[in-house]
């Protein structure tokens, strides 16, 4: 998979930009703030995911902008596909998507259509931050192996709110505390679903994250990643049957509903899933250096980009945000050559920042304009 044509109006601080990127590699370079960020994640819009930055949708628009548009067009493996994305001032909530001329798009419809992996200093967040960060990392990297799945995803997230809203109401004696048990069934039989797909993700990436950080160590230290159920406290499910998950689950949300009324809410369950990560035995959170946890985090979206190359049989485009910069030459080698068959978007300040033989597109960002060197 790989972008042809992109161009963006607009969008952040971007004005009238429109580049056909190298097939391969493109060197985004400028100061700060002036809009190379912005452009990575103009192209991220077209995922349909939310911003790996965390910009809120609302402050898509420039300051004195009264629309943005953005348009890609890019070849999948198999053919040639165009994406329209646009929002106005006056309805900034309606924002309007086409995929090859078929308009009122769904965000769901991106997803299934072009995707990215991305890489940015913020990914820190999936060593340092807290587990619903690394949960959200699995969902993401599941359900674009099997974009279908987003659904599964989206429902447990419902009837978790649903039952914990069902809970507050008892508290309050507007329902029987009996009633909350009407969601359990649904809640369970989908989080068995989740819990099922998030080991099999990680059974499959695991592999690949500890070869690749082997490589990046010369073999001096060990990385093991391993899934744990807020079902069952333990690194593997002593059944990987779904029935009897399922099962196990409602049996548990019924005996701790006394707990959940004390507290108020679901206590336990798959939002209690977690992503566990070591080094020699230790865990990288709270004993890795900051090397270690930059290699750590570098490894997990390596590996997802490489494990959606191997199964979907066509590679993401990857996009490398302010963190080329920060990598020595060796890593920045690593990293490079474990993308090098993929479209890559890398954002530097200076291109001497990158430390390697490359050839490709070099392209200037300044104030939101973007040139061709």
């Amino acid at each position: 998979m790989h972008i042809t044509q992109f161009s963006a109006d607009g969008f952040r601080n971007l004005k009238q930009i429109s580049f056909q990127p190298d097939e391969k590699l493109n060197l985004i370079i400028g100061d700060n703030a002036q809009g190379k960020t912005n452009l990575l994640d103009a192209v991220w819009l077209m995922t349909g995911c939310k911003n790996f930055h965390g910009v809120k949708e609302r402050h898509y628009l420039g300051f004195d902008a009264e629309f943005f548009r953005c348009q890609m067009q890019f070849f999948d493996g198999r053919r040639n596909q165009e994406i329209f994305c646009s929002s106005e001032r006056s309805q900034p909530k309606k924002k309007k998507i086409s995929i090859n001329g078929v308009e009122h798009q769904k965000a769901a419809a991106l997803f299934e259509t072009f995707h990215c992996v991305a890489f940015s200093p913020a990914d820190m967040d999936l060593i340092t931050g807290t587990p619903d960060k690394r949960r959200a990392f699995m969902d993401l990297c599941a359900c674009q192996l099997h974009p279908g799945r987003v659904q599964h995803v989206s429902r447990v997230n419902l009837l978790l709110s649903q039952r914990n809203a069902s809970i507050q109401k008892a508290l309050k004696h507007k329902i029987s505390k009996k009633d909350v048990l009407l969601w359990d069934s649904q809640l369970a039989q989908e989080s068995a679903y989740l819990t099922l797909m998030r080991s099999e993700y990680v059974k499959s990436i695991a592999p690949l994250c500890e070869r690749l950080y082997g490589v990046i160590t010369g073999g001096k230290e060990t990385l093991h990643i391993s899934y744990r159920s807020g079902l069952h406290a333990a690194e593997s499910l002593p059944d990987p049957s779904m029935a009897i998950l399922a099962d196990q689950f409602q049996k548990m949300l019924a005996e701790r509903l006394e707990d959940d009324f004390r507290l108020g809410y679901t206590q336990k369950g798959i939002q209690r899933d977690e992503l566990l990560l070591t080094i020699n035995g230790r865990p990288v959170q709270q004993f890795g250096s900051q090397g270690q946890k930059k290699s750590t985090a570098l490894v997990l979206r390596l590996a997802q980009a490489h494990l959606y190359n191997q199964q979907a049989k066509r590679s993401p485009v990857v996009l490398l945000d302010d963190v080329m910069g920060e990598l020595d030459e060796r890593r920045q080698k690593f990293l490079y050559d474990t993308v090098s068959d993929m479209q890559v978007f890398i954002t530097l300040c200076h291109a001497s920042s990158l430390r390697l033989e490359q050839t490709g597109k070099i392209f200037q960002m300044h104030n939101g304009n973007l040139s061709e060197l």
